[in-house]
């Protein structure tokens, strides 16, 4: 039976730089859609399970329990 191959040692400097996984732009606002309040129409924002409404102060559940 052969011997298996030796691994090849890191050089840093001849080594690929690993490429981002994300990146920090910020949402598009074509691609992104607003939530807006039941009452007034007005775009609400999460709180922890729950979408609150900052002009009528509405609050409703955002998964529907």
């Amino acid at each position: 039976m052969p011997d298996p191959q030796k691994p090849v040692p890191f050089d840093p400097l001849t080594a690929k730089r690993p490429e981002p996984i994300r990146t920090c732009k910020p949402p598009d606002d074509k691609t992104s859609e607003k939530v807006l309040c039941d009452r007034c129409g007005a775009e609400v924002y999460r709180m922890h399970a729950v979408w609150r409404c900052p002009e009528c102060g509405f609050k409703s559940d955002c998964c529907g329990w």
